[in-house]
């Protein structure tokens, strides 16, 4: 792991945020590339990358502070110290997504066009941010002995663990890939894009939960099956509501051309 990046003399600059901070630059400019790509209005995609950021980097703090409360009832003001860490990447979803739907709900012609630009952007930014879980040794995975495994110094445990982190960065990068390329060869209906990318993502997502320590489950048993993490149970819903959507919104084209 190698936690700091550089520094110097007193100034310091930490691997977690320098990666935190590039894949919102990377997911701002992608979103713009894809908004220009689709004639949108860029003054509007200017707006909507940074009034999501923001709105998802709160949430993420408020979803991680909800599920974990009891490091920070007995001291409230440790809510504020976001920079000591503590960021849900489920929760910047869920209030980046719902922040989105209020900053669209007047333009809902294109809002599957926003949709679909988005998508790029936060499977690019998710995966450089998780670069830097990986330097940071946080997110970490559970003990293995295969031969990709990898010791995590920051634990001082001396132990080999399943890289989880890098594993995510391959994953969204192969989704951001998948669908550029299925995108320029396949015309699909406006929004169908960011759904089928969101069900791919939470299924990395559910699938690595298996391999990575974890403390929250909402059941463990002795078996894969007989498991299942708060961030497994939250994915499942998102790719529950993401698929029915996708049914819908493509459901909606065959019957116009039925009625045709």
């Amino acid at each position: 792991m190698h936690p700091i990046l550089f520094q110097f003399s007193s100034f310091t600059v930490e691997s977690y945020w320098f990666f935190m901070i590039l894949s919102f630059i990377t997911a701002g400019a992608i979103v713009f590339w894809q908004a220009k790509k689709q004639n949108l209005d860029l003054n509007k995609a200017k707006y909507l990358i940074v009034a999501t950021i923001i709105g998802g980097f709160i949430g993420s703090r408020i979803v991680y502070v909800f599920l974990n409360f009891s490091r920070y009832q007995n001291d409230p003001l440790r809510i504020l110290q976001f920079w000591k860490g503590g960021l849900s990447w489920q929760g910047a979803f869920i209030i980046g997504f719902l922040v989105l739907i209020l900053l669209l709900k007047d333009n809902r012609k294109e809002a599957g066009k926003w949709f679909d630009a988005i998508i790029f952007g936060v499977l690019l930014g998710h995966s450089i941010g998780r670069i830097g879980c990986f330097l940071e040794g946080c997110c970490y995975g559970i003990t293995t002995n295969v031969f990709w495994a990898i010791k995590n110094p920051s634990l001082g445990d001396n132990l080999l663990r399943h890289s989880t982190q890098l594993y995510e960065v391959f994953g969204y990068l192969a989704i951001f890939l998948l669908l550029y390329f299925y995108s320029k060869k396949n015309k699909l209906k406006d929004g169908s894009l960011f759904f089928i990318g969101t069900i791919l993502h939470s299924s990395i997502r559910f699938i690595v939960e298996y391999f990575r320590y974890n403390r929250d489950f909402i059941c463990q048993g002795n078996t894969w099956y007989g498991t299942l993490s708060y961030a497994q149970f939250t994915a499942l819903i998102i790719i529950i509501i993401s698929f029915l959507i996708l049914l819908g919104i493509n459901r909606k084209k065959r019957l116009k051309i039925t009625a045709k």
